[in-house]
């Protein structure tokens, strides 16, 4: 491996606040296995145990992935959110057509990438009740992010970032997204180019199936982060996916597990790609809920969140909260 750090502080930090959030999705995942209202409550219990002792300095990731661990071992299922990834894909090829036509009208292609690629945000079971996804509830996803105002960076400061990169690693989110996605992937001018999944089923995030049903394996290469974290938690990612991660300069982040889990990360130029679901989140990304944002970022070692190299432009153009 390389010599850069993985450090502990990686990460945007846990608050009281999202306790609350923790005790519905265990509860919202009991509910999508079909566990019976006996086995639902020790699985809370077993949550609200894990709260209790759980450091306000690690990810929400971090416990996330314990409460879907809990879950999966409860109900015996291994993948809980099959259905809803299912319906998430299908909705998506089928609403690609229509934003297919869309993009190819676009006068700014890069833009319009963008722009689809952060639509996909809604697709979160973590965030959102996704099940029953139509094709018609993704075009109005996309028509509302092709309309509302960006905030961040701007596109163009994204768009010199693609061009100097030498090796650029891009972490989708959730299945049905990688459709969206690759509006973007195909906006991009450079062949040293890989897409990331989860290396294993939890909430409705992708995995490599999901990727290759989206064509993500024909445009770039594809691997998975050996890991089941909904976000990346590099000290349980492969080796495999480190070394990768090491070696790209340039890091593109879809949604909000993976900022959670990078947002702090050290010596990588990184962009996040994110709808702004939560107030915890707005608090730590500086965005107000319901933003739609382009967020450039480069952690220099030992410095804090935010700070950008030199002739670099710094983070939040517009539309950051107070």
């Amino acid at each position: 491996m390389s010599g850069l750090r993985h450090h502990d502080d990686a990460q945007m930090k846990t608050h009281e606040k999202c306790f609350p959030c923790f005790e519905k999705q265990a509860k919202d995942a009991c509910t999508t296995v079909g566990l019976d209202k006996g086995h639902t409550e020790e699985v809370l219990q077993a949550v609200r145990d894990l709260m209790a002792s759980f450091p306000l300095g690690r990810s929400p990731v971090a416990m996330a992935a314990q409460i879907h661990e809990r879950v999966r071992t409860a109900s015996g299922v291994e993948d809980p959110y099959s259905e809803v990834k299912r319906d998430s894909n299908r909705a998506c090829r089928e609403a690609m057509p229509v934003l297919s036509q869309i993009a190819n009208w676009s006068l700014n292609r890069l833009e319009t990438g963008v722009r689809l690629a952060i639509a996909g945000s809604f697709i979160d079971s973590g965030a959102n009740r996704v099940h029953g996804l139509n094709k018609l509830d993704v075009i109005r996803s996309a028509q509302s992010a092709l309309t509302e105002p960006l905030a961040g960076d701007s596109v163009a400061e994204l768009e010199k970032l693609l061009r100097g990169a030498r090796q650029i690693l891009y972490v989708g989110d959730n299945a049905g997204e990688c459709f969206l996605d690759t509006f973007l992937l195909d906006r991009i001018p450079n062949r040293n180019l890989t897409y990331a999944v989860r290396g294993a089923p939890v909430l409705n995030d992708a995995t490599v199936h999901d990727a290759m049903l989206a064509g993500i394996h024909r445009r770039c290469k594809l691997v998975d982060t050996g890991d089941d974290a909904p976000g990346v938690l590099l000290d349980r990612c492969s080796d495999d996916f480190r070394a990768t991660f090491d070696r790209s300069d340039l890091l593109i982040l879809k949604g909000q597990g993976n900022y959670e889990s990078l947002s702090d990360i050290r010596g990588k130029q990184c962009v996040f790609l994110t709808r702004v679901k939560c107030e915890v989140f707005a608090e730590d990304i500086g965005y107000p809920v319901g933003s739609n944002v382009v967020d450039i970022r480069f952690n220099a070692e030992g410095e804090g969140s935010g700070s950008t190299p030199a002739g670099q432009a710094t983070a939040g153009g517009t539309g950051k909260a107070a």
